[in-house]
């Protein structure tokens, strides 16, 4: 069986057991079932006392379940989940999400039990995620196993992000944060402590998804290494591998012992191996979720030639800084804008203005100069990339700017990446240009760093694709 085929149930399951169900409104048992009683119409909870739960009808025990039930969820504790699983897999679930924690994360017996369910998952051949699991969240569907609050409603459109993490924490606070600005997500995924799925198996779910151009991973340890460096460079033939690998000092290493049980592996080894297969790298979570937003949405470059246009001088003279910086990995320059371009920069710009890159085209500018100064630097044959620093306080600037913007940029397949700030309305803004197809960021930082990981990404095109093996 494929691993397509193989997860399917976790992905689209039609009937879905909660081992642990509750009727107490604090308890995880409760929140999972009344998220999935939104999406799932086979619900099935099980609780050893209770007769209804949430309208729905309970079961006492596992075994007293219907026959072929696609997927359970297990919320009670560590020390009964190990035989709940038995049980589930001698009904014939096909795979078991694992939310309790209590497992390889402490140590001692909990170690113990994660080897039980080793055991099990080998003698029945049933597929784990977990333990000390979130679960998974679709949005497209709406199926979500997720017991603490991660952005859902923010994350509802969907998008062509997979993101895969170990920590539970760090992808709901991180896709918390990513999605008042916009983030298309495709799927959440947390592995857990990884007892049978791991990052591998998802790595080869989503690179056969249709929907997902991009697969993103927070990491602390990456089982079977060698098979998933071999897997990615094949991947990143089509889509986008970005990492967080956590554990970079000794003292990361040590806390990653602490927290899955497991070990890392030196950082100066991952970091090479991350280049050598076109995997590119994040290191920290707001860095994760920026790389994989501009990698799934935005044209990879010919090149790294960068055009700038503000209507503020001195974030101009910042955003050069960022793009010349010299210790930065992957390097940018400044476009050098043609003749042609030069000439058409003065003509739709004012007198005052100044059209060399970074085009400033002053706070004294309109809309209509903002959108003619973009398309003049995107017809430029020398540009591969434009940053467009967009400011709301100039008096002719009106709220069309950022849909007048969005639509010159989408008429060419060239990355425009926007910068926006107008004090507490700035994520409204960011949010637009989403909503609009655009990437834009907060900081002119980052919206630079963007820029280099879609140079990065267009370097890992040209040395692995398909026409270079």
């Amino acid at each position: 069986m494929s691993i397509t085929e193989d997860l399917k149930p976790l992905f689209y399951p039609e009937s879905v057991a909660v081992i642990g169900a509750s009727s107490n409104p604090d308890k995880v048992g409760n929140i999972i079932l009344g998220v999935l009683k939104k999406t799932v119409k086979n619900l099935y909870p099980v609780h050893p006392k209770a007769e209804e739960i949430l309208g729905l009808k309970v079961f006492n025990k596992i075994e007293d379940l219907p026959d072929n039930i696609s997927m359970a969820v297990v919320t009670i504790s560590a020390s009964q989940t190990v035989e709940a699983v038995r049980s589930c897999a001698e009904k014939g679930i096909q795979i078991i999400v694992i939310v309790s924690g209590g497992f390889g994360e402490i140590g001692g017996e909990g170690t113990a039990l994660e080897k039980e369910l080793v055991s099990i998952h080998k003698e029945y051949g049933i597929r784990l995620l977990g333990p000390n699991s979130l679960g998974i969240f679709l949005p497209e569907t709406g199926l979500d196993t997720i017991f603490v609050e991660h952005g859902d409603k923010a994350l509802s459109g969907g998008g062509g992000i997979a993101f895969i993490t170990q920590s539970g924490s760090v992808g709901t606070e991180a896709l918390g944060l990513a999605s008042n600005t916009g983030f298309g997500m495709r799927a959440f995924v947390g592995v857990g402590n990884k007892v049978d799925l791991t990052e591998t198996d998802f790595l080869n779910y989503f690179a056969e998804d249709k929907e997902t151009n991009c697969i993103a991973f927070y990491s602390e340890s990456i089982d079977d290494g060698k098979i998933f460096l071999e897997k990615a460079r094949e991947v990143s033939k089509k889509k986008a591998i970005v990492i967080l690998k956590a554990g970079r000092t000794e003292a990361g290493q040590s806390a990653v012992s602490s927290h899955t049980g497991k070990l890392a592996g030196s950082d100066k080894v991952v970091s090479g191996a991350f280049r050598q297969y076109g995997i590119q790298r994040a290191y920290d979570e707001e860095e994760i979720c920026d790389a994989s937003k501009s990698l799934s949405m935005l044209p990879i470059p010919d090149g790294n030639k960068v055009a700038v246009i503000t209507a503020a001088g001195g974030y101009g003279v910042m955003c050069t800084d960022y793009i010349e910086q010299k210790d930065a990995g992957i390097k940018l320059h400044l476009a050098e804008f043609s003749e042609k371009t030069t000439k058409k920069l003065n003509e739709v710009n004012l007198s005052f203005a100044s059209t060399k890159n970074p085009v400033d085209i002053t706070a004294s500018a309109g809309d209509e100069i903002y959108v003619d100064t973009l398309e003049a630097v995107l017809k430029d044959e020398g540009v591969d990339i434009v940053i467009c620093l967009t400011f709301f306080t100039p008096p002719a600037i009106t709220n069309d700017l950022v849909k007048k913007i969005s639509n010159k940029a989408l008429e060419f397949n060239k990355p425009v990446i926007t910068f926006a700030q107008y004090g507490p309305y700035t994520n409204k803004y960011l949010k637009e240009f989403y909503d609009l197809g655009m990437v834009g960021f907060s900081s002119v930082y980052r919206t630079v760093r963007a820029a280099r990981f879609l140079v990065e990404r267009s370097d890992i095109l040209k040395t692995f694709g398909e026409d270079n093996e």
